[in-house]
């Protein structure tokens, strides 16, 4: 039987890991793909957990522990290597293996050697059944790059066996690590993979051979998709036309919608601001024909088309024409209701009047957020932009006092970059034989570290928030009491994270 699409792409990666895997010199790989290619690589991994076509032989064990130092990521890499064992025991019964594994995370140090023990005892002990021990990391997030970077080098300082072998994704787009991809590291191996999620789709919907007027469809818009991605505005405009022509023979107007949409997005991409308006408005006509027609997604349609109007306005510099979009996209969204999305026209449109010097306004929308944000739930707050919507509120009234706080917390950011620096030098001078409580000193020494930093950047925030006029003070008051003691310097991060723009952090 004939491989699909994604199945040939699985048997692409089976020929790329090939070289690695027979490589005796070799313990690490650095695959660097696009962004959108991620998903066919976890779909790899996940694959060789099951007899096909593109079985490698190897076991991989794929772990997303986030990095926040090195001493709490070994830590939580055990932990997590012990949970995915547990978890896994009726299926390796299933498969003839005695899940009789005898792990402790805490009888190995947190460090790099201690997880390189932990690997290596996990290996031992089912190395009957598995060909090599392939460890994928791939961090939800980053506090660090460099620090990451240095506990990936410190692991290949172990010296790792042949049979375990370590895996690392990098974007193309947005590289990360660069210092391991270009150093000369004889253990290191560094391949670029030619995987577009795009074509992987637009291949398979070809093969597929649906017949009907959705299948029809859907090659018309994987067409239009692409071309955005890979080739011209005008190209997607032609393409709309056939697109278009067909949405109406079918009596589809919310496919319209999405069509000219695309079309819209397009000329966005090429900066074609004025045509871009045109296209949103177009596409506004055939959202409000769907509302008319009682459509469950009209009144949805017809506010993407506000907000895809506003975000052209706005790159054009146009921020009174955003700045009405944004009224009307909020006004549609009270009306779904979908108070998220409300906050955040809103706030758009208070940054708008802001940077139009419109005080009395922008602040009108800026409290309309705030009424709005107060009807939620705590949980659910910090999933709008109500912490960034209340400095948006606060430059407004005085853009020279948040700049004041912006310097007290990148103040400290600095100071915490710091720390972490100190703490990641003292861990990697530990060696295998260091006792446990030398570990705990520098973690409990970094935590000390970094909340004194806190405290003394509240103290700072706290003054200049004292001495800010009436109007200042109450808006603070009102977004601390929405969003929390920590806004706006920790945890729901309004000002932008010093640490985070300078050591790189992967969301």
């Amino acid at each position: 039987m004939a491989l699909n699409p994604v199945e040939q792409r699985l048997v692409e990666l089976c020929n790329h890991w090939e070289p690695f895997q027979k490589d005796l010199s070799k313990r690490l790989l650095i695959w660097k793909t696009h962004e959108n290619a991620v998903r066919m690589l976890q779909c790899f991994f996940e694959a060789q957990k099951h007899e096909s076509e593109y079985q490698t032989g190897d076991l991989f064990l794929v772990f997303d522990t986030p990095f926040e130092q090195s001493i709490q990521y070994s830590r939580d890499l055990k932990i997590t290597l012990a949970g995915q064992y547990d978890a896994s025991r009726d299926a390796l019964t299933q498969q003839g293996i005695t899940p009789d594994w005898d792990f402790d995370p805490q009888h190995f140090q947190d460090s790099v050697s201690g997880v390189r023990q932990s690997l290596q005892s996990f290996a031992d002990k089912h190395q009957d059944h598995i060909g090599h021990l392939v460890v994928v990391l791939m961090p939800a997030t980053i506090t660090g790059e460099d620090a990451f970077i240095g506990w990936i080098q410190r692991l290949l300082a172990t010296g790792l066996p042949e049979r375990m072998r370590i895996v690392l994704i990098d974007s193309l787009e947005h590289p990360r690590f660069t210092a391991l991809t270009s150093s000369d590291h004889e253990q290191i191996s560094a391949e670029t993979l030619n995987i577009d999620a795009l074509t992987t789709a637009q291949d398979t919907f070809a093969q597929e051979g649906a017949v009907g007027p959705a299948a029809v469809f859907r090659n018309f818009l994987m067409g239009m998709v692409t071309l955005i991605e890979k080739g011209s505005a005008d190209q997607v405009k032609a393409k709309a036309e056939d697109t278009l022509a067909f949405a109406k023979k079918e009596q589809w107007a919310d496919q319209k919608v999405v069509v000219i949409m695309l079309v819209a997005g397009a000329l966005l991409k090429e900066k074609r601001f004025e045509e871009a308006v045109i296209e949103y408005q177009k596409a506004r006509q055939a959202a409000l024909l769907t509302v008319e027609a009682q459509h469950p997604a009209g009144k949805d349609l017809v506010m993407q088309t506000w907000f895809g109007e506003a975000g052209a306005h706005l790159a054009a510099g146009n921020l009174q024409a955003a700045t009405n979009c944004y009224d009307h996209a909020g006004l549609v969204a009270q009306s779904m209701p979908n108070p998220i999305l409300a906050i955040e026209a809103y706030r758009m449109g208070t940054f708008c009047l802001g940077r139009l010097e419109q005080r009395d306004p922008a602040l009108e929308r800026g409290h309309a957020a705030l009424a709005l944000g107060k009807q939620l739930e705590a949980k659910d707050r910090p999933n709008t932009t109500l912490p960034i919507l209340g400095i948006d509120i606060l430059r407004v009234i005085d853009p020279d006092r948040v700049k004041q706080m912006e310097a007290v917390k990148h103040r400290m950011d600095a100071q915490q970059i710091t720390v972490f620096a100190k703490a990641e030098k003292q861990t990697a001078l530990l060696n295998d034989t260091t006792d446990a409580q030398q570990f705990q000193a520098i973690e409990q020494n970094l935590e000390k570290d970094v909340e004194q930093a806190e405290q003394t950047a509240f103290h700072e925030l706290e003054q200049l928030v004292a001495e800010s006029q009436e109007l200042f003070q109450k808006y603070f008051a009102e977004s601390r009491a929405l969003l929390g003691a920590e806004w706006p310097l920790t945890e729901m991060l309004a000002i932008p994270c010093l640490l985070k723009a300078e050591e790189g952090v992967a969301a």
